[in-house]
Formats: structure tokens, sequence, C-alpha cells
């Protein structure tokens, strides 16, 4: 009978509840079933090696164009469920994850059917290999073939789960139901990585605005040497210029060499004001320092005048001029 299509139904209770159904029950099985179209008794041996076989084959279902489903009484019709996942619980046998059509929920609730009867393929030596590659996977029927199937309850597909680790880890409190107890922890790690986030975002802006402030401070101190070194430039283009300036009038008589009085005068003068070069250039040269003066049509003697009297004298003279 290898690679036959068997149709074969359970006698177990179907809950709206679970979402889940015993597709195929765990251990050896003498059953009922539709093989080819004629009823015939078959051994079936189920466990967790099928498991493999029929996730695959669902997947390639779900890739094809047409949708897997589950109907009624294996007759085309309406969808009474479809399939979203296999997996295999140990003690149960191979359990199907599904989405109840608005059909099926009202068939299951209105009791009209009670059980469900998978299509699948069977081996030669007695061990389901999978899905058919098209049509249905099984139905809702009235007429089991699997007899003594335990019920699916919560216990199987979600099992009370152990809060303890998460009150440990914060997550959740020691009061907190273990039935919303994941919800819970999801919500708590989500804030928290939120927050994780939001401290890494400020901590980069403050690393950003930390370098920002380093890289401007090293502009502000290249700037501060360069100012510090132009004003030793025009400080020293000053002195010398002042210096300069000096010396000419000691060319010219207007300062004495020996007056140290005058000369440190004239350079602090200078260094602070440009303009007190041409005051110095405005006292009377060494021409002018013995000789004859004409004033109001008379001759007179010319005092000498030296050291400060003399700078104070040509001062007086540019302010009257």
């Amino acid at each position: 009978m290898s690679g036959l299509i068997i149709q074969a139904a359970f006698q177990s209770d179907i809950s709206m509840t679970d979402g889940t159904i015993v597709y195929l029950p765990e251990g050896h099985h003498s059953i009922s079933a539709t093989v080819g179209g004629k009823p015939k008794r078959v051994d079936v041996q189920i466990d967790e090696r099928i498991a493999a076989s029929f996730a695959e084959d669902l997947g390639k279902r779900f890739e094809s164009n047409v949708r897997p489903f589950a109907g009624f009484d294996h007759k085309q019709g309406p969808a009474s469920f479809i399939p979203k996942e296999f997996r295999y619980e140990s003690g149960v046998g191979l359990v199907l994850d599904v989405e109840w059509t608005e059909a099926g929920r009202k068939a299951i609730e209105g009791k009209d059917y009670s059980y469900f009867s998978p299509t699948f393929l069977l081996s030669d030596n007695g061990v389901p290999s999978g899905l058919p590659p098209r049509g249905e996977i099984g139905s809702l029927v009235n007429d089991p073939a699997f007899e003594e199937i335990p019920r699916i309850a919560a216990s199987h597909t979600e099992p009370i789960m152990d809060i303890n680790h998460l009150v440990e880890l914060g997550l959740v409190e020691a009061s907190e139901s273990p039935e919303t107890a994941l919800e819970t922890a999801k919500a708590a790690l989500a804030t928290l990585r939120e927050s994780a986030l939001n401290a890494e975002t400020i901590e980069a802006a403050s690393v950003e605005a930390s370098n920002d402030y380093t890289s401007l401070k090293d502009k502000f101190m290249a700037l501060e040497e360069e100012n510090a070194a132009l004003k030793k430039q025009l400080s020293s283009k000053a002195s010398a210029s002042a210096e300069h300036a000096i010396e000419e009038a000691i060319k010219a008589g207007r300062i004495a060499p020996q007056d140290e009085d005058a000369k440190a005068f004239w350079l602090n003068s200078i260094l602070a004001d440009e303009k007190a070069v041409k005051v110095l250039a405005s006292l009377p040269g060494k021409d002018a320092l013995s000789g004859n003066t004409i004033l109001a049509g008379r001759t007179e003697d010319v005092p000498q005048l030296t050291g400060l009297a003399r700078v104070e004298a040509a001062i007086r003279a540019q302010s009257q001029s």
C-alpha cells in the first residue's frame, strides 16, 4: 500500500478553544479506513519519525497556488479549517495547529460534527509518510476510526509555565498568573529594549557633543596661539618702528643721545599712540638749538632747552599751531 491515500476519523472531542487537533494519535492502531475510496481495515504505526515529512509536505502545500484546507465528510464544499503548523508531542502524537473557518466553528459549536478524519499517505510498513500533494488534508466527520484518543487540552499545547525565573529577572510580579506571565514578560522586555535604545541614543549624542566640544576647544586654543604670535609680531614691529623714530630724532638733534628719560618717554608715547611720531618730528632740530630768532622786528637769543623741558615746549608749540 505504498503511497496510498488513507482517510480515517478519530473518536475524540474537538475543542474550539485550543486551536489544536490530534492529527494522528501516537502508537499502533488497527483502524477502519477508506483506502482508494473503499472501506478497509489497516494497521498504522505512529511515532515521532513522521513529524518531519508532514511538516515538509505542509510547507510545500503552502507554496502552491491553492492553500491547504480541511473540509466536511471528505466531500467538495466549504473548508472547516486552515492548517497552520504540525508538531509532534510525546505521549499524544502528531498534532496540528489550525485556524477554524466560520463554517467549521459553527459546525463544532452547534455539535453538527464531533470528529476529525485525517487524509494522509501510508507506506508499506504501515507508517504514515506525509500529506497528499493536492486536495483536502482531512475532514470533520461523525464516524470515528481511531478509538480512545485523549482530548488535546491546553496542557498539551501550552504547558503551565514556571514563572519563577521570570520573577527573579524582574519581568513579572510573583502574583502574576502563569497564563498571562509570558505576555507580561514580553511587554517588560520591549520596554527595556526601548529604554536601552534611548540610553544608547543619549550616550551617542553626549559622545558627539563631547567630541564637538573638544574639537572647538582645540580650534580656540590654536586661534589663541596664533593671536598671541600675531600680537608678539605686531609688538615687535611697533617697538622697532618706535626705536627707529627715536634714532632719527637723535640724528636730527631733537633728542640728546645721552637723554635716557626723553628716549623712554618717546618710546612709551609712540607705542601708546602712533601720532606721537609726528609730535616728535615737529621738535626743533640741532639747527634750532642755538642762534637768534626774530620776534616783532627784534633779534633775541633763543634759550637752549634740553630734556623734558624741550619736549613740553614742543608739545605747547604743536597745540598752538
